[in-house]
C-alpha cells in the first residue's frame, strides 16, 4: 500500500512519497503560516501530478504531521475559550499550583491563563476523593452558564471538576447539558483528555485541548475534503506527540496529543536511521527554519515521559509554562532555525533568536520582504550551502541580498561581514551543544560516547560544529535528511496512549480491580488503533504504572510485569523494578511503602520499513567546487562539493566537503572524512 506522509514546519512543508513499488520520492514546499493546509493541497498535488502512474489512488494512505496546535498555544491564536470547574475553585487556572521556578525573584511571572478570568464559571457540585456525592449537581446553574457562553459567542469549553479522573459523572452530564443548550459547541472533558490526578495540571491540559479543538478540527475537515476531491478517501492518520499515529477523528477531538508532534516523527526516524547505521543509541539532532530538537534516543526507542510544559514566560525554565500531562517523547527545544534573526544586543553584542522570519517573509536571501540578517543567510555567505542548489535548484536565493543584510548588521558591530557570518553561525552551534550537554547530562549520558543523527534542512550544515564542540566523532546524515520527519512518519506505528489515575497501595493490592481498569484502557485502545485499520489480534500492548513512595509528592514510570502471574510473584517483580529505577535515578532505596498512582496503557502496530534511493555513479559525484569558510583554516577554502546520491558506497573522501541533497546540505570540515554506506546514510568521522 502506498503512503504519502507532509510534515508542516514553521518554514517549510516536507513530503514523503512511498509508492506501490516500495520507491520512496521527496518532496519540499515554502509552509503557509496563514492557511497550513495551502501548503499542504500544494505539496500532496504536485507529489500526485509527477508519480502518478506509480501508485493506486483509492488505496493511499496519507500520515499527516503538524504545527497547527503548537502555533495555536505560542501565538495565542486559539478561539476564545471557557472554563467550568466546581465552584468555587474558578481561580484555579492563576494560582497553578502555587510553585515558584525561581524562588528569589520577588516579581515573578507567568503566561496569562488561556481563558479569561469572566470566562471561568462554577458548577454547583461536589465530589469527594473517595467518590462521595458531598454535593448533586444542579442543572440549572449548568444551564445558566451555558446561556452566558452563548450568548459571548464561545465556541468551546473546558470542563474540569474535582476528582472527575476517578468519578467523571458530573463532567459527562455538564457536557450533555451544555451540548442541549448549543449543539454546536465543542466540549473538552478533563475525564476523557487527561484522567489523572493533580487538578492544575489537568485542567491546563483540558484548556490548551478546548483552545485549539476547533482550529485543528477545521484543519483536519478541511484536508479529508482536500483529499476526497483527489480520489483519496482513507482517512489521514496524525502523528502524536508520543511518536504514534492516530486516526483524524481522534485528532481532532483531543489536538494536546498533537502538540510535539513533528518532532516525535523526527525522533522516531532519528532511532530507525541510527539501526540502519548500526548504531543502537544515538544523540537525534533536527534542525528546521525555525527551531532545532535534541534527543537522547538509548537502546533503539526514545525516552517517552509522562508530562510536557508548553509556552515557557521565561525560556528553557521550568515550571514558567502551561504544563500539559500527556505522553511526549523527551527532547529539548532550541528557538534557533535557519530563520532565526541575529541582532545587535543593548550590551552591544550578538545575539541569534529567538524571533524567526520563519517562511514570509523569510530569510533575507529568499527576496521575500526578509531584511534582517538570519542563520540561513550566515550560511549562504560562508559557502555552507549555495544559491543554485537551494532545495535542488528548485528555489532561487540571493547572495547579494543575503550580504546587503549582513553589511547592516557587521557595520553596528563593527566588525566585517564574514567574522559577523561566522560568529552567527558559531553562536547557534555554542547554543546548541550546550543544550545538548545539559539534555544528556541530566539523562545520565556521556555525550561523547553518542553519535549523532543529524537532519532537517540546517541540521547536517550544523551538525559538523556542534559535534566538534561535543567531542563527538561520528555523524549520521540519513538520505532526504531535510525531510526526515516526514519519513519518519512512514515508520512510526499506529499507536495509542492512554492513562487512569487509580491509586492503589502495594500492601492492600485489588488484582480484580488492576484487572478491569486494564482490560477498560485496553479496550479503549483496541478501539482507536482498529479505526486506523490494525487487526485486533495484531494489537501490541504495553503496560506501565507511576509509582512512588507513599506520602511523596512524585511518580516514577515502570513497567508492569505480566499480569497472569500469581499475586505474590507479581508483586515481588513490581517492586523490585520500581527499587532498581529508583536507585538508578536517586543513588538510593527507601523503605517506606509503595503505591501505584496511574496506569497507562501503549497499544499499538507494527512499525513499517522504507527504501531509500541510493546511486552510486562514481565519474558523476563530483559537482564541483567553491570558496567554503573554515575557522579552522582560518578563512575560506576552495572547497569540493558532491553529490550524496552519486557518492559510491564505502568509499572515504576526507574534508573538507560539502555533500548535497536535494532538501539539506552536510558540511564536512578539514578535520573530517566521509563516506556513504549501504544503507545511504553520509557517515562522516571527525578525526
Amino acid at each position: 500500500m502506498a503512503k504519502l506522509a507532509f510534515d508542516t514546519g514553521g518554514t517549510f512543508t516536507d513530503f514523503a512519497l512511498l509508492d506501490d513499488s516500495g520507491e520512496l520520492h521527496l518532496h519540499k514546499v515554502l509552509s503557509t503560516p496563514k492557511n497550513p493546509a495551502e501548503a499542504v493541497v500544494q505539496g500532496v498535488s504536485e507529489l500526485l501530478e509527477k508519480h502518478a502512474d506509480a501508485i493506486a489512488i483509492e488505496n493511499l494512505q496519507v500520515l499527516g504531521a503538524t504545527t497547527v496546535v503548537t502555533n495555536a498555544v505560542l501565538e495565542r491564536k486559539g478561539v476564545e475559550t471557557g472554563f467550568v470547574t466546581t465552584d468555587g475553585f474558578q481561580d484555579m487556572l492563576r494560582i497553578r499550583n502555587e510553585g515558584r521556578y525561581d524562588l528569589y525573584d520577588l516579581n515573578i511571572k507567568y503566561p496569562d491563563p488561556l481563558v479569561t478570568r469572566a470566562n471561568s464559571f462554577g458548577a454547583e457540585e461536589r465530589i469527594a476523593a473517595d467518590g462521595k456525592v458531598m454535593t448533586e449537581l444542579k442543572e440549572d446553574t449548568v444551564r445558566e452558564i451555558a446561556g452566558r457562553l452563548k450568548q459571548k459567542g464561545i465556541r468551546s469549553v473546558a470542563v474540569c471538576l474535582l476528582h472527575a479522573y476517578k468519578y467523571p459523572q458530573h463532567e459527562q452530564r455538564v457536557a450533555a447539558l451544555l451540548r442541549e443548550e448549543d449543539p454546536d459547541i465543542f466540549v473538552s472533558l478533563s475525564s476523557e483528555v487527561c484522567p489523572e490526578m493533580r487538578e492544575f495540571d489537568r485542567a491546563s491540559t483540558t484548556v490548551v485541548n478546548a483552545y485549539t479543538r476547533p482550529q485543528m478540527s477545521g484543519h483536519v475537515a478541511h484536508l479529508q475534503r482536500e483529499f476526497a476531491e483527489k480520489g483519496i478517501d482513507r482517512q489521514v492518520l496524525w502523528m502524536t506527540s508520543s511518536g504514534g499515529l492516530v486516526p483524524s477523528r481522534r485528532a481532532a477531538e483531543l489536538p494536546v496529543r498533537l502538540i510535539e508532534s513533528g518532532p516525535a516523527a523526527g525522533a522516531v526516524a532519528a532511532a530507525e536511521f541510527g539501526r540502519t547505521a548500526g548504531e543502537a543509541s544515538v544523540l537525534s539532532f533536527d534542525m528546521g527554519g525555525t527551531t532545532a530538537k535534541l534527543c537522547l534516543i538509548p537502546n533503539g526507542e526514545p525516552n517517552v515521559g509522562t508530562d510536557l510544559e508548553v509556552a515557557h514566560y521565561q525560556r528553557f525554565r521550568k515550571g514558567s509554562g502551561f504544563p500539559l500531562k500527556i505522553q511526549s517523547i523527551q527532547m529539548i527545544e532550541i528557538g534557533a532555525g535557519g530563520g532565526s534573526i541575529a541582532a545587535k544586543n543593548p550590551l552591544g553584542l550578538l545575539d541569534v533568536g529567538p524571533h524567526s522570519a520563519g517562511a514570509m517573509p523569510g530569510p533575507a536571501a529568499y527576496q521575500r520582504g526578509g531584511t534582517e540578517p538570519t542563520v540561513t543567510d550566515a550560511d549562504i555567505l560562508l559557502g555552507y550551502m549555495g544559491t543554485e542548489s537551494f532545495v535542488g535548484g528548485s528555489f532561487k536565493v540571493s547572495w547579494d541580498a543575503a550580504h546587503a543584510a549582513m553589511s547592516k548588521l557587521a557595520a553596528s558591530l563593527d566588525v566585517s561581514v564574514e567574522r559577523c557570518a561566522w560568529g552567527i553561525h558559531d553562536l547557534v552551534n555554542e547554543s546548541m551543544s550546550k543544550a545538548a550537554a545539559m539534555h544528556a547530562t541530566d539523562l545520565g549520558v556521556d555525550p561523547r560516547s553518542l553519535p549523532m543523527v543529524a537532519f532537517g534542512g540546517a541540521g547536517p550544515v550544523h551538525a559538523y560544529g556542534i559535534a566538534r564542540k561535543l567531542g563527538i566523532s561520528r555523524i549520521i546524515c540519513p538520505t532526504g535528511a531535510g525531510v526526515s520527519s516526514a519519513i519518519g512518519l512512514l515508520i512510526a506505528p499506529v499507536a495509542v496512549d492512554l492513562s487512569a489515575s487509580h491509586p492503589m497501595a502495594i500492601d492492600a493490592w485489588d488484582i480484580d480491580a488492576m484487572n478491569r481498569l486494564l482490560d477498560d484502557l485496553s479496550a479503549q485502545g483496541a478501539e482507536v488503533v482498529s479505526a486506523a485499520g490494525v487487526p485486533k489480534e495484531t494489537i501490541n500492548n504495553r503496560y506501565t504504572v507511576d509509582m512512588r513512595h507513599v506520602g511523596q509528592g512524585h511518580e516514577i514510570t515502570v513497567v508492569l510485569p505480566d499480569r497472569t502471574l500469581p499475586k505474590e510473584v507479581f508483586l515481588e517483580e513490581l517492586r523490585s523494578s520500581f527499587f532498581k529505577l529508583y536507585r538508578e535515578l536517586f543513588g538510593r532505596t527507601v523503605a517506606a511503602p509503595l503505591e501505584v498512582i496511574t496506569w497507562r496503557l501503549r497499544a499499538s502496530g507494527e512499525k513499517d520499513q522504507v527504501t531509500r534511493p541510493h546511486e552510486t555513479v562514481v565519474a558523476e559525484a563530483r559537482k564541483g567546487s567553491r570558496q567554503v569558510y573554515f575557522q579552522e583554516a582560518s578563512g575560506y577554502v576552495e572547497t569540493s562539493v558532491y553529490d550524496h546520491y552519486k557518492l559510491p558506497v564505502g568509499h572515504e573522501v576526507k574534508g573538507p566537503a560539502i555533500v548535497e541533497q536535494r532538501e539539506s546540505t552536510a558540511v564536512v570540515g578539514p578535520s573530517g572524512a566521509f563516506h556513504v554506506d549501504a544503507h545511504g546514510n553520509l557517515v562522516i568521522n571527525i578525526l
